[in-house]
C-alpha cells in the first residue's frame, strides 16, 4: 500500500526484487564456494536415493546430476592436461547443477510422498471392492448352483412320472 502511493512504488518493488535475487545468488555461491564438488555430489546422491527408497521417481534429476559427475570429471580431465581456467569454468557449472538437483530435492519427496500415501490408499480402497466383488460372484455362482440343481430334480420328476404312465 505504501508503494502504491507512491510515485516511484513500482521501481521500489523491483529493486527489492533484485535485492532477493542477488541476495539467493550470493548464498547459493558461497555454500558452493564452501563445498567440494564431491561432497555437492554425494549430498545431491543422498537426497535422490530417499526419494527412489520413498518409492517415488526423479528421472530429471538424475539426469541432471549425472551431467554434473560428467562435467566434473571434465574439469579433472583439464586440470591434468594443465587447464586450470576452463577446468574452473566446469567445475563452476557442475556445482551450479548440483546445487539446482539439490533445491528440487525437497519438491521430489514432497511428490514421492504424495505418490506413496495414494497408491497406500488406493490399495485400502481395494480390499473392500475386492471382498464385495468376491462375494458377489460366489452369490451368483451359488444361485446358478441352485437352480442348475433344481432344473435337475425338475427334469428327473419329468421322467419319472413318464415311466411311471408307462
Amino acid at each position: 500500500m505504501l508503494c502504491q502511493s507512491h510515485k516511484h512504488g513500482p521501481v521500489i518493488l523491483i529493486a527489492l526484487g533484485c535485492i532477493v535475487i542477488l541476495n539467493a545468488a550470493f548464498l547459493v555461491s558461497i555454500i558452493c564456494a564452501q563445498e567440494s564438488a564431491p561432497s555437492l555430489t554425494f549430498q545431491a546422491f543422498t537426497g535422490l536415493a530417499d526419494i527412489y527408497k520413498r518409492g517415488g521417481e526423479a528421472p530429471d534429476l538424475v539426469a541432471k546430476l549425472n551431467t554434473a559427475i560428467d562435467l566434473i570429471q571434465q574439469a579433472q580431465m583439464k586440470r591434468n592436461g594443465g587447464d586450470d581456467t576452463q577446468a574452473a569454468a566446469l567445475d563452476i557449472e557442475a556445482r551450479t547443477q548440483i546445487t539446482e538437483v539439490i533445491g528440487n530435492i525437497p519438491a521430489a519427496e514432497q511428490t514421492a510422498d504424495r505418490a506413496a500415501h495414494s497408491s497406500t490408499l488406493a490399495v485400502i480402497l481395494l480390499i473392500p471392492v475386492s471382498v464385495v466383488v468376491s462375494t458377489f460372484i460366489f452369490y451368483v455362482a451359488l444361485r446358478t448352483w441352485r437352480a442348475y440343481g433344481r432344473l435337475k430334480l425338475y427334469e428327473m420328476t419329468i421322467i419319472e412320472k413318464k415311466k411311471a404312465q408307462d
